[in-house]
């Protein structure tokens, strides 16, 4: 009986394992607090969902406008053993503004634009940034981790820094997985 039971206890185990949730996920969302309130920009939250052909990131505003002179970085960390970010998505926030993917060493942007396909662009209407990036873009990094900055020049007297998660600090490792 004894041995019945052990080998039941065993399978049930392995099972267990075998359906248990993966350490990372492929969609990764948190709420920000309004920290950065002089600025109609204040990011209220973050969305990443890293799906096998590309990686999606949407940044939400508490109020995103055309006539808007603030921009936004998203930071792509591929590899964790080095420090900071591997690449960094830029653009404005307005409208007429552009964007562009570089390579990134440490925070910093570095003068090597990446030549790949990715879109980004703001949706006043949902107060979202959207971007879209090709995984061929970032080597097709088994996880990712995503930061993001936002930059306002709301009076003009000092700039208005907002990030998210926190400054210089990365969402969870996101796998890749389900198509984004």
């Amino acid at each position: 009986m004894r041995s019945r039971t052990a080998a039941s206890v065993g399978a049930a185990l392995a099972l267990a394992a075998l359906v248990a949730a993966p350490a990372q996920a492929e969609f990764y969302s948190i709420d920000d607090p309004a920290d950065a309130t002089a600025s109609l920009t204040d990011i209220t939250g973050l969305e990443v969902n890293h799906g096998g052909d590309n990686l999606l990131v949407k940044v939400r505003f508490e109020e995103l406008m055309r006539s808007s002179a603030a921009g936004v970085s998203v930071f792509i960390d591929t590899d964790r053993s080095r420090k900071g970010a591997e690449y960094v998505l830029s653009s404005g926030l307005g409208d007429g503004t552009d964007y562009v993917l570089t390579r990134a060493r440490g925070w910093r942007p570095i003068d090597q634009v990446v030549r790949c396909d990715y879109t980004a662009r703001p949706k006043w209407g949902n107060d979202v940034f959207r971007a879209v990036i090709s995984r061929d873009c970032l080597g097709r990094p088994a996880s990712v981790r995503v930061s993001v900055k936002m930059g306002d020049q709301a009076d003009g007297s000092r700039p208005v820094v907002d990030w998210a998660p926190k400054r210089h600090r990365w969402s969870l490792p996101i796998a890749s997985g389900l198509p984004a």
